[in-house]
Formats: C-alpha cells, structure tokens, sequence
C-alpha cells in the first residue's frame, strides 16, 4: 500500500480557516492490479466542492457528495447528527451508496469490507468501497422453485464453492488488503475531528500526538501513544475509540471491536463506536457471503444482528446468511420480523415472498404483485442434472450446433473460468472440452457460433472480457470431426477490446460471413466497435472505418437484420450508457447511420440486450432493446403492474415498412422495467406467434428476480405467462438460447445463471419443452452460392390464413447463438402451403404443400424432393 497526503487550500470564498488533507491510495497484491482513489477528507466544514470519479460499467462519471443530495442522516462512526455537515464531504461522497448505485460491479473489482455507515430510509446501511480490482474468476448462483429441492442445488454450490479453493490463498489476501485499507481510510479521515474534553493535558498530549502519527501512517507509535492515554485515563472513552481503530486498522479485528465496546460502555453517548462494530461485523459477513464461505459469514452477521437487534441490513444480512446455510425456517422467521419492523422496502416484503413459496407455503400478502399472469397450453421440465449441463461456469453464453456432424445439436458454454463443450449423444450430454481441444481456460463473456469458412461444419468464436476490460478474443475452426483449433492469429481476428459480443453476417453478400464485434464495455469508448471482412481464404480485414460503422460507445449487443427489405442486412447496436445506432447498409460495402431519421436511438434507452423478430407477422423485421433495471424499480413495477419509469422498461420498435420504427412498448404489454441481462425470440408453443423470453437478475447477492417468458397472443400483444410454463426460476440469467435438441418439433431452453461473487453461483438451468400440443416446421438451411450457414436468409411461411417471416442470424443478445435452424409453429394447421427462401446470394427458391411436422434441410437452388436426407 502506499499512502499519499496533499494539504488543499479553502474553497475561495469560504470563512472556513481548516485546510483540507487530499489522500492518495493505491493498493497491490499478487493477484490484484492498481486502483488510485483521490479523495479529500472530510474533516472541514462547508462549501467543500466534493466529487470523486468512480470507474464503473455505467461508465465514469463525477458523483457528488450524498450530503449534497440530501441522502445522509444519523450517527456514523464518531460523526454526529449535527456534525454531518462538516463531516460528509470528500471520502464519503465517494463511497456513501456506491455498491447499490454502481451495479452491475465495476470491472475487475471486489467489493471492500464495511465503511461506517450512513442511513438508508432513517436505518444503518452498510458503505461498501469498490477499491481492489484483480482479475479473480467470477462464480455465479441462481435459486429454482419447482426445480430440484433447494437443499440440493445448496449441495451442489457449496461442493462447487470447495473446488475454487485453490483461489482461496488469492481471496484471503485481497480480503485483508480491503480491512486494512477500509480502516485505514476510517482512522484518517475520522481522526481529530472530535475534541476530547475535560482530559488532562499529558492525556491531550499523547493523544494527538497519536492523530499525528496516524496522518503519517506511523500504526505502531500510534498504537503505543493511544495506549498510553488509556493507562493515563482509563475512564476516558476517547482513548479507547481511538485504539480501537488503530487494531481494525492492524487487522486485530476481534481486538478492535472489544475496545471500540468498551469505549461505547464509559460513554453511552458515543453512539458511533457501536455503529463501527457493526459495520465492521456486517462488512466482513458480506465478505464471507461473496466468498462463498457461508459458515463464517452466519457468525459475522449473527454478530452484527446481536449489535443491531432491529436495524434493517443487520436484519436482511442475517436472513440472507441463514438462507445460504439452509437454515430457510430461520431466514424466514427474520425476514418476518424485518417487515414487521421495516415495512417500505420492496426488497424485504419480495423475498419473504419468495421464499415462502420456495418453501411450500402460503404466501401471507408481504408482496402484492400486480403482474398479470397469463396461460399456456404446455409447460417446461427442469432437466440440466439428468441431461448433464447443469455446469457451474459464472453464467455466460451459450451457442447450439451440430459441432461434430452426427445429425443432432450439441452445446458450447462460455463461463468465467472455463470454456466447456458438450457433445449430444441422443440421449444426454458428455463433456468432451479436452477431447475436442475447445479449451480456453480463462473463459469469456460470449460465444457465437457460424462456419466462417464455408467448409461444412460449425466454428466458434468467443469474446472476451466484456466487464473485465480487454482480451484478446478468440477463433477455434472445426476439422469436422468436432476437434477444435485456434486460428485467432492467423485469421486476424483477436480483437483485444473490451468485447461483449459478436454476430455474423455477409454483409457485402459475397458468400462469406462477416463479424461485428461489439466493443468498450469495460468503460464508455474505451474501444471502438469492429468489422471484420472475410477475405474467402481463412484470413479477415478490419474495414470498420471504411464501411462507417467504426462506432465507439459502450456496445453489449448487436443485431443483424434486412430493416429495409432491400436485400442488404443492416445493423443495429445496442448502448449501455448512450442512445442506441441503426446503421443501413447502402449496398457498396458502406453504411449510413439512420438512427435520428428512423427513430430508434430514443435517449431513454439504456440498453442491455437486443434482438430482431416479426413480432406481428407483417413481413417487417421489428427491433426489441432490453434495458437492464436497478432492482427497486424493477420490484415497483411489479407492485403497480405497469411501468413507474420510461428509462427502466424494454422498448420494442415496430417496423412500419417505410424506415421508420414506432415505440410499442406499452401497448404490446412489455411496459415494466427488468433487469434484463439477456434473452431471445421463439415460438415456444408452436401457435405460429414469436414469443420472448428474457433472462433477468444482476450481480448483488441479495438480487432475486425471475427470468420472464412474453407470450405473444397474436393481437399485437404479450402476457407474462411464465409460471404457467413452469419457467419462473429466480437467479441471474445471461446467454439463454433456444435449440430443439431432442427433434421433437419445439424449442428447448437452455439458461446460463450467476451472479456476479464466487459464492453466488449456482449450476445453470436447462428446461426441456414437454409439448404444447401444436404442429410445426423445423427448417436447417444450407447455402451453396450463400454462406453455407445461409446466415442472412429470409424465410417466409404461409399456411391458411397464417403467415410468418424469420431471417438467419447467429450472435445477438447477450452474444450467444440460438441453433440456426428455423422453428416455425403452425397451430393446428396441418401443412404449409407455400415455404418462400430468398438467399443472401439472390438466389429465391419456393416450395409448396409441405406437410407438417417435419425437419427439413432447404439447401440453396435444389428443389425439396431432390435433395437427400429432405427429412431427418
């Protein structure tokens, strides 16, 4: 650690006769890299002009002081009420609600142990710091209701939680670097800002000479000259308090906390040591929470209710500590306590809801959820254990192919730490990772799968780090044989940006596929968005800046799509932080933005996700954007039914046929906000109407929200109808796709979950469709002059009075693939009379009475009867 200290002058104008103390601090471990925070101390009364910059995925921003804003009140750690003030300006602006605004986390970082706390709605909340980044693999949990029990997925994450413990020695490092640090900044800052009174003077001597050491960072004499006033005054609370701090500082925790108790026994008006001790017990029960190491943090947070019998986070962390130990009678016994004692946050009412439903019972009106629920005539089976993908991988993405050519679709899972291959042997998954060298051990935020080199089987392609900042992204091509080898180098194509997703298209229709990678997660520009042509000879040229879509804003999702219906595929980038881009493709390998002109780039959308549908069979490729919600907007809406905030809820755009795009949002029945991280479009009950299901959740440990499944009821709007489809998990969803992976004519789901903490993991969900009693058309194309994934084709199906119209497409979303085969529901309509294919190449092909029920290969200028194998 070094420590850095500059004395500031007074704010021009200001009476105040204190100059300021602003503090550098960086920190270093063996797995750890540099964080820098300049912080000003708060030991100066006002107009101190306090801001901080704070790194984060919503990209960097200056944050004022809380007190500024109104957002402080009561005791903390020494401070008064009235000394608020003078008091909150500096570290604390910096620090104050900074894990509950900043989420998801920022890139790289672990969460700090407790800084004294503020109130939240009048009550202790926990300050958490963001200080420490480090590259540490991220494990993530999801809970299932109507799943396996709960004791068993709580089995199956604590043995996963012991094989991480060969990153334990990393973790116990990093853990004390935050105390240390923590406290440290604690004692710095806070430190002279109370004059004793009524001491002697050889104590006032000692004591700040004992300040002075501690602004020089000097513990030990520090420690001896508080030590002293305590054996001068034993009586004087002062000594105490201040010897207390120094041992937090020095890591004596338990040391600590009995001086800081006893300094609160001599002076019962001294109201912050017993806040600090709580702080400290929630801090490092939080710590032990996202370690994974759940015993200690029940004893922590025991501690911490102990000290706080009736505050809100003593309360809630005690329930979420006796959840993670199974102990769910207990948890809910706080948890009805804690709504009896703090009946406005949605939080608390929410997850006594769900958890009384996890547990079988009734559930008592502690949330009324306004959410209407709809039907559906078939419902979802929870098979990842006995299918055997029910992998622990911190929940990415996930791409569908027929990877080794045997006629059935098999799965690729990208995760921190691990990229995994599972090959479908007709009747289970085996991971065949090693066997088919499709190993990346350090893992990626997505996978999208597409053969870029028309040789007749699936590549793959993998992006990396999203969040965490640049990585080099990666190419494996396939032999055919489903062996893998990585051709990053020499097809050109490792890109070293912050990507989070790719998606693939032959965009110049040349007959081979393109990738556009979506770049500068990690912050707001921090890289810009590339092109990759395919140069027919295994080998790609980045042409960004020619074509006029060297984009750079915070890119998490792309789509691909004809919006125009001029026979080019146009393309539609997804922004966290800024207005979202269309940019029309013109034909001559340039594109021209149309974002303002066609009126998709509206400035509230803060963008998650997107994907393109014909949500109401118009022929037109319409446009949804999944925003990613704070979780008490998302739980308000649930309570009022409908959406409290323009900015938070989904935007669906419809197509209107002449360039331009209506927000149908609230009125198609998607008007509430989610903390969407993921989702797809597919007709999950084969009625012939595209459905949506989206993956939702965020990456706080206490964050509980259920995936959501939109069905579309063919009158241009949705209904939730989840529960009715036995989909209604509660976890952190990313990458979900689609695939009918056991050919029985309806889409399969496959969701990746985690949350953002090694102890917040559980294995991802698998949900196989048991029918919905409907006929279908499953359609595999296969370019001959195209690509040969026919990536970019353009299906239209009409069947009575029926008609349906999807586009190819690999790597949208959350940069996950959905099998490229093409699933059209039918209803009860028993054949198609009229399949219409119009190929990337021009090539339009028709095929007529085709019955129903059927998987057909449509390969690029063959008639139907011709082509061998038409049924399979």
């Amino acid at each position: 650690m070094r420590i850095e200290r500059e004395t500031l002058r007074p704010a021009k104008g200001s009476s105040a006769d204190i100059w300021a103390t602003r503090w550098s601090f960086s920190v270093w471990t063996s797995s750890s890299t540099v964080h820098h925070t300049r912080v000003a101390s708060p030991c100066q009364p006002m107009p101190w002009a306090c801001s901080a910059s704070v790194a984060g995925p919503q990209r960097s921003r200056q944050r004022k002081c809380p007190m500024e804003r109104g957002s402080m009140g009561g005791a903390w750690s020494g401070v008064s009420p009235k000394d608020h003030e003078s008091h909150c300006r500096g570290l604390s602006g910096l620090l104050l609600r900074w894990k509950s605004e900043m989420e998801p986390p920022p890139k790289s970082t672990t969460s700090m142990a407790a800084w004294p706390s503020s109130t939240r709605r009048g009550r202790s909340s926990a300050v958490l710091c963001e200080a420490v980044q480090r590259k540490a693999t991220r494990k993530r949990v999801h809970l299932i209701t109507g799943a396996p029990s709960i004791g068993e997925r709580c089995q199956k994450r604590r043995n996963n939680v012991l094989e991480i413990d060969s990153r334990q020695k990393t973790a116990d490092v990093v853990s004390a670097m935050r105390i240390l640090l923590v406290t440290t900044l604690s004692i710095l800052v806070l430190s002279g800002c109370q004059e004793p009174t009524g001491r002697s003077e050889a104590f006032l001597q000692s004591y700040h000479r004992g300040l002075d050491l501690l602004e020089r960072y000097r513990l030990r004499a520090a420690e001896r000259a508080f030590a002293h006033c305590v054996r001068l005054e034993p009586e004087a609370a002062e000594g105490y308090w201040q010897l207390g701090r120094v041992r937090l500082v020095q890591g004596r925790i338990e040391e600590g906390v009995g001086l800081l108790e006893q300094a609160a026994s001599l002076d019962p008006e001294l109201t912050a040591a017993r806040s600090l001790v709580l702080e400290t017990f929630l801090g490092r029960g939080k710590e032990a929470l996202e370690e994974g190491q759940f015993a200690q943090a029940e004893k922590y947070l025991q501690r911490a209710l102990a000290a706080d019998p009736e505050g809100y986070e003593s309360l809630y962390w005690a329930a979420v500590a006796a959840l993670w130990q199974e102990d769910y009678a207990r948890a809910d016994s706080i948890l009805q306590q804690a709504v009896a004692l703090h009946p406005e946050p949605l939080e608390l009412r929410w997850h006594r809801k769900w958890l009384q439903e996890a547990l079988g019972r009734s559930v008592t009106g502690a949330f009324v959820d306004a959410v209407p629920q709809g039907t559906i005539s078939g419902r979802f089976s929870e098979v990842g254990a006995e299918a055997g993908v029910d992998k622990f991988d911190g929940g990415r993405a996930s791409a569908w192919a027929d990877y080794d050519e045997d006629g059935d679709l098999d799965l690729v899972v990208i995760g921190h730490p691990a990229l995994a291959y599972f090959r479908n042997d007709g009747v289970r998954f085996v991971d065949q990772t090693q066997a088919a060298e499709l190993v990346l051990p350090e893992g990626g935020i997505g996978v999208q799968t597409a053969d870029y080199d028309n040789d007749g089987d699936a590549d793959v392609y993998v992006t990396r780090d999203g969040w965490f900042g640049g990585g080099v992204n990666v190419l494996f091509q396939n032999d055919g044989r489903g062996v893998f080898a990585d051709v990053t180098e020499a097809s050109g194509t490792g890109d070293p940006g912050s990507s989070f997703c790719a998606a693939w298209s032959d965009f110049d229709r040349d007959g081979y596929l393109d990738m556009y990678v979506a770049n500068g997660t990690g912050a707001t520009g921090d890289s810009t968005n590339v092109l990759y042509r395919n140069q027919g000879d295994g080998t790609f040229v980045g042409v960004a800046e020619a074509a006029g879509v060297a984009h750079k804003g915070q890119a998490l999702s792309t789509a691909w799509g004809d919006f125009d219906g001029d026979g080019w595929p146009d393309l539609y980038a997804c922004n966290f932080t800024e207005p979202n881009v269309l940019f029309r493709n013109r034909g001559d390998g340039v594109f021209a933005d149309v974002t303002e002109a066609s009126g998709v780039g509206a400035e509230y959308i803060d963008g998650f996700i997107t994907f393109v549908l014909d949500y109401d069979n118009d022929g037109a490729l319409d446009i949804f954007v999944g925003n990613w919600s704070q979780y008490p907007v998302v739980l308000a809406d649930r309570v009022a039914g409908k959406s409290t905030s323009e900015r938070d809820r989904p935007v669906l755009f419809r197509n209107k046929g002449d360039g331009t795009f209506a927000d149908v949002t609230e009125a198609a029945g998607l008007g509430r906000a989610l903390g969407t991280m993921s989702g797809v479009p597919g007709d999950v009950d084969n009625d012939g109407w595209v459905d949506i299901y989206l993956g939702n959740g965020g990456p706080q440990m206490g964050r509980r929200e259920p995936d959501v499944l939109f069905r579309n009821r063919g009158d241009g709007t949705f209904v939730d109808a989840t529960e009715a489809a036995g989909l209604g998990h509660l976890g952190k969803s990313h990458g979900v796709t689609f695939a009918d992976y056991d050919r029985d004519g309806d889409l399969d789901l496959y969701a990746p979950v985690g949350g953002a903490q090694p102890g917040d993991q559980w294995p991802n969900a698998f949900y196989r469709s048991e029918g919905f009693g409907n006929h279908y058309l499953v359609l595999e194309l296969e370019g001959v002059e195209s690509n040969r994934d026919g990536i970019g084709a353009k299906v239209w199906v009409y069947a009575d009075d029926l008609m349906q119209y999807q586009e190819v497409a690999s790597g949208y979303s959350f940069g996950n693939s959905n099998s490229l085969e093409l699933e059209f529901g039918l209803g009860q309509r028993v054949r198609a009379d009229r399949i219409e294919v119009a190929w990337p190449s021009g090539q339009v092909d028709e095929y007529w009475d085709v019955e129903a029920d059927q998987h057909l290969l449509l390969r690029e200028g063959f008639d139907l009867s011709s082509v061998e194998g038409e049924t399979r």
